[in-house]
């Protein structure tokens, strides 16, 4: 295997949002051997940057879902951007219905100024419903959305620059009705691809943006056959590069519909599971060598 695709929130990183040292020094063995080794996914390219310094890490990023592919010398190898008209008809809809968005770009990642309220109503409203939810369970999810790098609040959709690149629009709540709602609207919406990344949100961005998609670009890119390239995620936003790829490995913590697409599954994000798959592989390179 010469590729080695990672997806970051719930395989790469652990349950404090870090890159750990295991799976950091597992990553410079590979590197060091000779694979290339890549991050898939759904943060801004600037966001995962972040992360990687955090680790001392440089690798190819994939991001926004596979709308962005930038080099490791951080150029921008290609985009696929949605169209303006398409976005604004989205965040019409889900600023008519009181949905908590960010519109991730080139520049930054936009999101309403009423934001915060929007999602306190509805954690309010569901802690009255269910006594054995805990707060800090929820806490947690909202601050995971607002820690990302690049955020710019906006009083209104019709603030986002002209200029810039639009590459998809997440859309997070903690009403499930309203969850479904917007899914089931945007699911088979033509001009538009939605991948889910977590229980609470869906994403949509252009139909041609997909992880696998980018990830055979960065293949061809590399000129490495896709035959040779290894994908490992946890949630239904990796699927494309999962099964596109010549080895699909679903993490310990994925659930069991991602479990049942790929050919193994390695140990959870708490455990290291990027690092445990990753230094199986390169002990059945060695081996190889050996032969």
């Amino acid at each position: 295997m010469k590729l080695f695709a990672i997806d970051m929130d719930g395989t790469l990183l652990n349950e404090e949002g870090k890159i750990s040292k295991v799976n950091a020094e597992a990553i410079r063995q590979a590197q060091q051997q000779g694979i290339q080794v890549t991050i898939a996914t759904g943060r801004a390219a600037y966001d995962a940057w972040t992360k990687l310094e955090e680790a001392e890490l440089i690798t190819p990023v994939i991001g926004a879902n596979g709308a962005t592919v930038h080099d490791v010398h951080r150029r921008q190898l290609t985009s696929t951007p949605m169209g303006r008209g398409e976005t604004f008809e989205v965040l019409s809809w889900l600023h008519d219905n009181d949905f908590y968005y960010e519109v991730m770009t080139d520049r930054a990642i936009y999101s309403p100024q009423n934001g915060h309220q929007l999602l306190a109503v509805e954690m309010d409203r569901l802690l009255s419903a269910n006594s054995d939810i805990s707060l800090d369970t929820l806490l947690h999810a909202a601050e995971k959305q607002y820690e990302q790098t690049g955020h710019t609040r906006i009083a209104s959709y019709e603030d986002i620059p002209l200029d810039v690149e639009i590459y998809n629009v997440l859309c997070f709540s903690f009403d499930q009705a309203k969850l479904d709602r917007g899914r089931e609207r945007y699911q088979s919406f033509q001009g538009l691809n939605m991948v889910i990344s977590s229980d609470r949100n869906f994403e949509v961005e252009h139909r041609d943006a997909s992880k696998g998609t980018a990830l055979r670009y960065l293949a061809n890119h590399l000129s490495i056959p896709m035959q040779e390239a290894v994908a490992i995620g946890d949630s239904y936003n990796d699927i494309s590069m999962l099964t596109m790829a010549g080895r699909g490995i679903a993490m310990g913590n994925a659930k069991d519909d991602i479990k049942a697409v790929c050919s193994e599954v390695t140990l959870t994000n708490a455990e290291d599971g990027v690092a445990h798959a990753l230094l199986n592989i390169l002990k059945t390179v060695e081996a190889d060598t050996v032969k």
